[in-house]
């Protein structure tokens, strides 16, 4: 390990600092990247394990359960052990679960697999974010967007690789070559990826009592509990989409795995472009007016996934696609500022850890229920996708009972 030679950080960018970004950013980027690689292939691995479509949202959604226990007290997490342990242990967790999901032959067994996974994957943004803060102190808002594209990048790498592999070499063999992936970056991180140098430092971290406390007190502000319900919805509408439209395509339009991915990256790529024109488009918005734009952002994809329900036209997609990668994610960036103008500096950890989990809670509950919806309903895209709009509708209409204070934080 290199931890002994310590580089300060300082607003001066090195080929230090370009290293840790690059293995922080892979660790990020990777998270997702794992948890997603089940939904392009889906179709094929409920075929070999014989899975209901409520199983197959089983599988999706598994990840996030394990997710949501670890990600609230994350911070904590970070805090006591270091960004530096909770990456290498995030890294390790996802190569290893991997690798061990190509082995699995009954539902049961992969659902535990990828409750596992996302257990370890709990603590990977507040490690991740408390890097890029340290070793970023100047540029860390440029630091922050770029890492934040790792979510869409992970989405857009699992539809280029994912579906092509596991057609030439089966589901499993996909599984155990991108788990190797995590454990090169877990290799490079223990050698590359420093302690900072505030470790040596005595610091002032929040004890568990009084993160606890600050978690608590979170429910009696009714801004942040609204957001967290419309975040909630939002999230659902968002993953459950992401989740099963390689499927959708796949069963209902008859495209090959491939060729879904190929669209889906289409998707993937539209959404990164939308994330940052909305986020700064935020800052041309009078205080009072911000929650309007908020919610026009999650009300225009209703209809995106109104139309996606219903289509039946290959051409369409042409259209479709990109329209409905812009409308499931442009909203993200603008409904993480409302969390700066809700609260307090010093509570802003407490209140990322205390939504995030209500917003990945949408995320848990979309897979699944979309699933069960199918099965009842005979495999009706319509009826699957129009839950979702439903949940975007609603997540639109709670933005609009929010009150941000007159004043800045």
């Amino acid at each position: 390990m290199k931890t002994e030679t310590m580089v300060q950080p300082t607003s001066h960018i090195t080929r230090k600092h370009i290293t840790i970004f690059v293995l922080v950013y892979a660790c990020y980027l990777l998270s997702f990247f794992s948890r997603l690689l089940i939904n392009p292939i889906i179709p094929t691995i409920s075929v070999d394990l014989g899975l209901t479509k409520a199983q197959m949202g089983g599988f999706m959604s598994a990840f996030y359960l394990g997710y949501v226990l670890t990600n609230l007290p994350g911070g904590l997490l970070t805090d006591k052990l270091g960004y530096r342990k909770v990456i290498l242990g995030t890294l390790l967790a996802l190569g290893v679960s991997t690798l061990l999901f190509g082995t699995v032959t009954s539902y049961n067994t992969g659902f535990m697999i990828r409750v596992l996974a996302g257990i370890g994957s709990g603590a990977t943004f507040s490690a991740c974010l408390r890097a890029i803060f340290e070793w970023f102190p100047k540029n860390k808002g440029m630091a922050t967007g770029i890492l934040q594209t790792g979510t869409t990048g992970g989405l857009l790498l699992v539809n280029l690789a994912a579906p092509p592999f596991t057609e030439q070499h089966g589901w499993q063999y996909t599984f155990f070559i991108m788990g190797l992936i995590p454990l090169v970056f877990f290799a490079l991180s223990f050698f590359y990826l420093p302690n900072p140098v505030q470790t040596d430092k005595p610091k002032i971290n929040s004890t568990p009592s009084t993160f606890w406390r600050d978690v608590l007190s979170m429910f009696k502000n009714r801004n942040l509990v609204l957001l967290g319900l419309s975040g909630f919805f939002a999230m659902a509408a968002t993953w459950g989409t992401a989740s099963w439209a390689n499927t959708y395509l796949n069963g209902q339009l008859n495209l090959s795995l491939v060729t879904a991915g190929s669209w889906m990256s289409l998707y993937a790529i539209a959404s990164v472009i939308a994330k940052p024109l909305t986020g700064s488009l935020m800052d041309k918005f009078q205080r009072k007016n911000k929650k309007y734009y908020l919610s026009a952002l999650l009300l225009v994809l209703v209809p995106a996934l109104m139309w996606f329900s219903r289509n039946n036209s290959v051409s369409a997609l042409y259209v479709l696609i990109p329209l409905l990668g812009i409308t499931a994610f442009a909203y993200s960036p603008v409904m993480n500022t409302f969390i700066g103008e809700l609260v307090p500096v010093e509570k802003t950890g407490a209140a990322v850890g205390f939504l995030n989990t209500i917003w990945q809670l949408g995320s848990l509950s979309a897979p699944i229920g979309m699933g069960m919806i199918l099965d009842t309903f005979g495999n009706s895209y319509y009826y699957a996708f129009s839950a979702l709009a439903v949940c975007a509708f609603i997540s639109g209409m709670i933005v609009l009972f929010i009150s941000l204070p007159h004043t800045e934080k």
